[in-house]
Protein backbone atom coordinates (compact mmCIF):
# COMPACT_ATOMS: atom_id res chain seq x y z
CA UNK A 1 0.00 0.00 0.00
CA UNK A 2 1.51 3.37 -1.00
CA UNK A 3 1.89 5.94 1.73
CA UNK A 4 -0.50 8.86 1.89
CA UNK A 5 -1.80 11.29 4.48
CA UNK A 6 -5.46 12.26 4.85
CA UNK A 7 -6.84 15.32 6.60
CA UNK A 8 -8.27 14.04 9.89
CA UNK A 9 -7.81 14.12 13.65
CA UNK A 10 -6.73 11.64 16.28
CA UNK A 11 -10.25 11.67 17.74
CA UNK A 12 -11.73 10.71 14.37
CA UNK A 13 -9.15 7.98 13.75
CA UNK A 14 -9.91 6.49 17.16
CA UNK A 15 -13.65 6.87 16.58
CA UNK A 16 -13.49 5.16 13.18
CA UNK A 17 -11.55 2.31 14.77
CA UNK A 18 -14.13 2.08 17.53
CA UNK A 19 -16.90 1.86 14.92
CA UNK A 20 -15.09 -0.96 13.11
CA UNK A 21 -14.71 -2.88 16.35
CA UNK A 22 -18.46 -2.82 16.83
CA UNK A 23 -19.19 -4.60 13.55
CA UNK A 24 -17.14 -7.72 12.88
CA UNK A 25 -18.30 -7.75 9.24
CA UNK A 26 -16.66 -4.36 8.68
CA UNK A 27 -17.98 -0.82 8.37
CA UNK A 28 -18.67 1.42 5.40
CA UNK A 29 -18.19 5.16 5.15
CA UNK A 30 -21.81 6.01 5.94
CA UNK A 31 -21.78 3.87 9.10
CA UNK A 32 -18.70 5.70 10.34
CA UNK A 33 -20.10 9.09 9.35
CA UNK A 34 -23.18 8.33 11.46
CA UNK A 35 -21.03 7.01 14.31
CA UNK A 36 -18.85 10.14 14.33
CA UNK A 37 -21.74 12.49 13.48
CA UNK A 38 -19.75 13.96 10.61
CA UNK A 39 -19.74 14.19 6.83
CA UNK A 40 -18.87 11.22 4.63
CA UNK A 41 -15.63 12.79 3.38
CA UNK A 42 -14.41 13.28 6.94
CA UNK A 43 -15.38 9.70 7.82
CA UNK A 44 -13.54 8.36 4.77
CA UNK A 45 -10.41 10.33 5.68
CA UNK A 46 -10.50 8.90 9.20
CA UNK A 47 -10.88 5.36 7.86
CA UNK A 48 -8.10 5.83 5.31
CA UNK A 49 -5.73 7.25 7.93
CA UNK A 50 -6.56 4.41 10.33
CA UNK A 51 -5.69 2.07 7.47
CA UNK A 52 -2.43 3.91 6.82
CA UNK A 53 -1.20 3.41 10.39
CA UNK A 54 -2.26 -0.23 10.42
CA UNK A 55 -5.39 -0.19 12.59
CA UNK A 56 -7.87 -1.04 9.81
CA UNK A 57 -7.82 -2.59 6.36
CA UNK A 58 -10.22 -2.18 3.44
CA UNK A 59 -11.56 -5.42 2.00
CA UNK A 60 -12.71 -6.13 -1.55
CA UNK A 61 -16.26 -4.98 -0.76
CA UNK A 62 -15.10 -1.52 0.39
CA UNK A 63 -15.73 -2.32 4.04
CA UNK A 64 -13.10 -1.47 6.62
CA UNK A 65 -12.16 -4.21 9.09
CA UNK A 66 -9.96 -4.30 12.17
CA UNK A 67 -6.41 -5.21 11.13
CA UNK A 68 -4.46 -5.05 14.39
CA UNK A 69 -4.90 -6.25 17.98
CA UNK A 70 -3.83 -2.75 18.99
CA UNK A 71 -7.23 -1.52 17.81
CA UNK A 72 -8.86 -3.28 20.74
CA UNK A 73 -6.38 -1.80 23.21
CA UNK A 74 -6.89 1.69 21.77
CA UNK A 75 -10.57 1.77 22.70
CA UNK A 76 -10.27 2.50 26.39
CA UNK A 77 -11.91 5.08 28.62
CA UNK A 78 -8.55 6.53 29.75
CA UNK A 79 -7.20 9.41 27.64
CA UNK A 80 -3.63 8.68 28.80
CA UNK A 81 -3.97 5.05 27.80
CA UNK A 82 -5.36 6.00 24.39
CA UNK A 83 -2.45 8.38 23.91
CA UNK A 84 0.10 5.70 24.81
CA UNK A 85 -1.42 3.10 22.48
CA UNK A 86 -1.72 5.60 19.63
CA UNK A 87 1.90 6.65 20.13
CA UNK A 88 3.04 3.03 20.00
CA UNK A 89 1.16 2.58 16.70
CA UNK A 90 2.06 5.95 15.22
CA UNK A 91 5.78 5.64 15.81
CA UNK A 92 5.86 2.50 13.67
CA UNK A 93 4.45 4.43 10.70
CA UNK A 94 7.37 5.36 8.46
CA UNK A 95 6.15 8.78 7.23
CA UNK A 96 5.50 9.87 10.80
CA UNK A 97 8.91 8.65 11.93
CA UNK A 98 10.52 10.69 9.16
CA UNK A 99 8.34 13.73 9.90
CA UNK A 100 9.33 13.59 13.55
CA UNK A 101 13.02 13.26 12.69
CA UNK A 102 12.87 16.12 10.20
CA UNK A 103 11.29 18.34 12.86
CA UNK A 104 14.49 17.98 14.86
CA UNK A 105 16.58 18.81 11.80
CA UNK A 106 14.47 21.84 10.90
CA UNK A 107 14.31 22.99 14.55
CA UNK A 108 10.57 22.49 14.72
CA UNK A 109 9.40 24.08 11.47
CA UNK A 110 6.48 21.84 10.55
CA UNK A 111 6.09 23.08 6.97
CA UNK A 112 9.64 22.16 6.03
CA UNK A 113 9.36 18.78 7.77
CA UNK A 114 6.14 18.07 5.85
CA UNK A 115 7.67 19.01 2.47
CA UNK A 116 10.66 16.76 3.12
CA UNK A 117 8.48 13.87 4.28
CA UNK A 118 6.25 14.24 1.23
CA UNK A 119 9.31 14.09 -1.02
CA UNK A 120 10.81 11.01 0.66
CA UNK A 121 7.62 8.93 0.32
CA UNK A 122 6.14 10.55 -2.80
CA UNK A 123 3.00 11.44 -0.86
CA UNK A 124 0.25 13.07 -2.91
CA UNK A 125 -1.25 15.10 -0.06
CA UNK A 126 -0.62 18.84 0.20
CA UNK A 127 1.91 20.00 2.74
CA UNK A 128 -0.81 21.60 4.86
CA UNK A 129 -2.72 18.31 5.08
CA UNK A 130 0.43 16.49 6.21
CA UNK A 131 1.10 19.14 8.84
CA UNK A 132 -2.48 19.20 10.13
CA UNK A 133 -2.88 15.44 10.46
CA UNK A 134 0.55 14.45 11.72
CA UNK A 135 0.71 17.29 14.23
CA UNK A 136 -2.73 16.39 15.59
CA UNK A 137 -1.83 12.70 15.88
CA UNK A 138 1.55 13.55 17.36
CA UNK A 139 0.30 15.99 19.99
CA UNK A 140 -2.66 13.79 20.97
CA UNK A 141 -0.30 10.87 21.52
CA UNK A 142 2.18 13.10 23.38
CA UNK A 143 4.85 12.27 20.82
CA UNK A 144 5.16 15.93 19.83
CA UNK A 145 5.27 19.02 22.03
CA UNK A 146 4.29 22.51 20.95
CA UNK A 147 6.92 25.20 21.38
CA UNK A 148 4.55 28.02 20.43
CA UNK A 149 4.63 30.14 17.27
CA UNK A 150 3.79 27.06 15.21
CA UNK A 151 6.94 25.16 16.20
CA UNK A 152 6.89 21.55 17.41
CA UNK A 153 9.58 19.24 18.71
CA UNK A 154 9.76 15.57 19.54
CA UNK A 155 8.72 15.00 23.14
CA UNK A 156 11.55 14.35 25.53
CA UNK A 157 9.72 11.44 27.12
CA UNK A 158 11.65 8.21 26.96
CA UNK A 159 9.80 4.94 26.24
CA UNK A 160 9.90 4.16 29.93
CA UNK A 161 7.66 7.18 30.50
CA UNK A 162 4.75 5.86 28.42
CA UNK A 163 5.34 2.11 28.28
CA UNK A 164 3.72 1.66 31.73
CA UNK A 165 0.46 2.87 30.15
CA UNK A 166 0.80 0.20 27.49
CA UNK A 167 1.43 -2.43 30.11
CA UNK A 168 -1.55 -1.18 32.12
CA UNK A 169 -3.92 -1.34 29.14
CA UNK A 170 -2.78 -4.84 28.23
CA UNK A 171 -3.07 -6.00 31.83
CA UNK A 172 -6.57 -4.53 32.11
CA UNK A 173 -7.57 -6.42 28.97
CA UNK A 174 -6.16 -9.67 30.33
CA UNK A 175 -7.91 -9.13 33.67
CA UNK A 176 -11.19 -8.44 31.87
CA UNK A 177 -10.87 -11.62 29.81
CA UNK A 178 -10.26 -13.65 32.94
CA UNK A 179 -13.32 -12.06 34.58
CA UNK A 180 -15.45 -12.86 31.51
CA UNK A 181 -14.26 -16.46 31.39
CA UNK A 182 -14.94 -16.88 35.10
CA UNK A 183 -18.41 -15.38 34.63
CA UNK A 184 -19.18 -17.87 31.85
CA UNK A 185 -17.38 -20.65 33.72
CA UNK A 186 -13.75 -21.45 32.96
CA UNK A 187 -14.48 -24.91 31.57
CA UNK A 188 -17.50 -23.72 29.59
CA UNK A 189 -15.59 -20.74 28.18
CA UNK A 190 -13.07 -23.08 26.61
CA UNK A 191 -15.82 -24.23 24.23
CA UNK A 192 -16.57 -20.66 23.13
CA UNK A 193 -14.95 -19.35 19.93
CA UNK A 194 -11.80 -17.49 21.11
CA UNK A 195 -11.58 -15.29 18.01
CA UNK A 196 -15.13 -14.26 17.14
CA UNK A 197 -16.95 -14.38 20.49
CA UNK A 198 -14.62 -13.91 23.46
CA UNK A 199 -12.99 -10.63 22.25
CA UNK A 200 -16.40 -8.96 21.79
CA UNK A 201 -17.48 -10.12 25.25
CA UNK A 202 -14.30 -8.75 26.80
CA UNK A 203 -14.76 -5.40 25.10
CA UNK A 204 -18.39 -5.19 26.17
CA UNK A 205 -17.36 -5.98 29.75
CA UNK A 206 -14.64 -3.34 29.69
CA UNK A 207 -16.94 -0.71 28.21
CA UNK A 208 -19.25 -1.07 31.21
CA UNK A 209 -16.75 1.14 33.05
CA UNK A 210 -18.04 4.11 31.02
CA UNK A 211 -21.66 2.98 30.74
CA UNK A 212 -23.08 6.31 31.93
CA UNK A 213 -21.30 8.17 29.11
CA UNK A 214 -21.96 5.54 26.43
CA UNK A 215 -24.65 2.97 27.30
CA UNK A 216 -24.96 1.83 23.68
CA UNK A 217 -21.45 0.47 23.00
CA UNK A 218 -21.46 -2.45 25.49
CA UNK A 219 -24.76 -3.68 24.01
CA UNK A 220 -23.39 -3.53 20.47
CA UNK A 221 -20.23 -5.44 21.40
CA UNK A 222 -22.13 -8.05 23.45
CA UNK A 223 -24.68 -8.34 20.63
CA UNK A 224 -21.88 -9.05 18.17
CA UNK A 225 -20.62 -11.76 20.53
CA UNK A 226 -24.08 -13.35 20.75
CA UNK A 227 -24.53 -13.20 16.97
CA UNK A 228 -21.18 -14.95 16.47
CA UNK A 229 -21.94 -17.47 19.22
CA UNK A 230 -25.17 -18.46 17.49
CA UNK A 231 -23.18 -18.99 14.31
CA UNK A 232 -20.87 -21.25 16.32
CA UNK A 233 -23.86 -23.22 17.61
CA UNK A 234 -25.27 -23.56 14.09
CA UNK A 235 -21.94 -24.82 12.77
CA UNK A 236 -21.64 -27.24 15.69
CA UNK A 237 -25.06 -28.70 14.84
CA UNK A 238 -24.63 -28.63 11.07
CA UNK A 239 -27.48 -26.14 10.66
CA UNK A 240 -27.60 -23.88 7.62
CA UNK A 241 -28.17 -20.27 8.74
CA UNK A 242 -27.56 -18.66 5.37
CA UNK A 243 -29.73 -15.52 5.02
CA UNK A 244 -30.59 -15.66 8.74
CA UNK A 245 -29.33 -12.21 9.60
CA UNK A 246 -29.18 -11.06 13.19
CA UNK A 247 -29.73 -12.68 16.55
CA UNK A 248 -33.50 -13.21 16.22
CA UNK A 249 -33.35 -14.85 12.80
CA UNK A 250 -30.48 -17.11 13.81
CA UNK A 251 -32.23 -18.16 17.03
CA UNK A 252 -35.38 -19.04 15.08
CA UNK A 253 -33.48 -21.05 12.46
CA UNK A 254 -31.43 -22.96 15.04
CA UNK A 255 -34.54 -23.71 17.14
CA UNK A 256 -36.43 -24.96 14.07
CA UNK A 257 -33.61 -27.45 13.48
CA UNK A 258 -33.52 -28.65 17.11
CA UNK A 259 -30.33 -26.78 17.95
CA UNK A 260 -31.92 -24.78 20.79
CA UNK A 261 -34.73 -25.36 23.27
CA UNK A 262 -37.72 -23.02 23.14
CA UNK A 263 -36.64 -21.37 26.39
CA UNK A 264 -33.16 -20.72 25.06
CA UNK A 265 -34.63 -19.33 21.85
CA UNK A 266 -36.71 -16.75 23.68
CA UNK A 267 -33.83 -15.75 25.92
CA UNK A 268 -31.78 -15.09 22.80
CA UNK A 269 -34.65 -13.16 21.26
CA UNK A 270 -34.69 -10.85 24.28
CA UNK A 271 -31.04 -10.09 23.52
CA UNK A 272 -31.86 -9.68 19.85
CA UNK A 273 -34.64 -7.16 20.44
CA UNK A 274 -32.60 -5.06 22.86
CA UNK A 275 -29.71 -5.06 20.40
CA UNK A 276 -32.05 -3.93 17.62
CA UNK A 277 -33.33 -1.07 19.76
CA UNK A 278 -29.77 0.03 20.50
CA UNK A 279 -28.42 -0.35 16.99
CA UNK A 280 -31.07 0.40 14.39
CA UNK A 281 -31.77 4.11 14.72
CA UNK A 282 -35.38 5.24 14.26
CA UNK A 283 -37.84 2.45 15.11
CA UNK A 284 -40.83 2.54 12.74
CA UNK A 285 -43.12 1.29 15.52
CA UNK A 286 -42.51 4.36 17.71
CA UNK A 287 -41.15 6.74 15.06
CA UNK A 288 -38.13 7.53 17.22
CA UNK A 289 -34.78 6.12 18.24
CA UNK A 290 -34.67 4.31 21.56
CA UNK A 291 -32.70 5.79 24.41
CA UNK A 292 -30.70 3.25 26.40
CA UNK A 293 -30.99 2.94 30.17
CA UNK A 294 -27.51 2.22 31.59
CA UNK A 295 -29.10 -0.41 33.85
CA UNK A 296 -30.35 -2.20 30.74
CA UNK A 297 -26.82 -2.12 29.35
CA UNK A 298 -25.33 -3.67 32.49
CA UNK A 299 -28.01 -6.36 32.57
CA UNK A 300 -27.57 -7.04 28.84
CA UNK A 301 -23.86 -7.80 29.18
CA UNK A 302 -24.38 -10.04 32.20
CA UNK A 303 -27.35 -11.87 30.67
CA UNK A 304 -25.22 -12.48 27.57
CA UNK A 305 -22.45 -14.03 29.65
CA UNK A 306 -24.89 -16.17 31.63
CA UNK A 307 -26.79 -17.36 28.57
CA UNK A 308 -23.61 -18.37 26.74
CA UNK A 309 -22.55 -20.45 29.73
CA UNK A 310 -26.00 -21.99 30.08
CA UNK A 311 -26.10 -22.84 26.37
CA UNK A 312 -22.78 -24.65 26.57
CA UNK A 313 -24.21 -26.62 29.50
CA UNK A 314 -27.27 -27.52 27.37
CA UNK A 315 -25.02 -28.71 24.55
CA UNK A 316 -23.48 -31.03 27.12
CA UNK A 317 -26.90 -32.29 28.25
CA UNK A 318 -27.29 -30.15 31.38
CA UNK A 319 -30.21 -27.71 31.33
CA UNK A 320 -29.88 -24.72 33.62
CA UNK A 321 -31.27 -21.17 33.72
Amino acid sequence: MPYNIFRTTADHVIGATDAALQNSAGVNVQMVADFLDTQQDSALNALKMAEQIGLLSENNTSLFEVASPCATYLITSSRDSKAAILRFILEQYEPYKTFKFRLNVTTGVVGEAAIQTRAVYNIAAHRDVIVSTLVDLGTYSKSLTSQGAGLYIASEEEPDDFLPYLQSVIQEREDAELAVRRRIGLDRSNWVDPQNVIPHLVTSYQRLSSVEEDPRAPILHAGNAIDSFLTQIANHNGINIQNANGINAKADRIFQNNGLTKKHKFMYKYLGHVRNAADHGVDTEVNAAWDINPNTTIEYVHVSLTLIGDTVEAINGHYIV
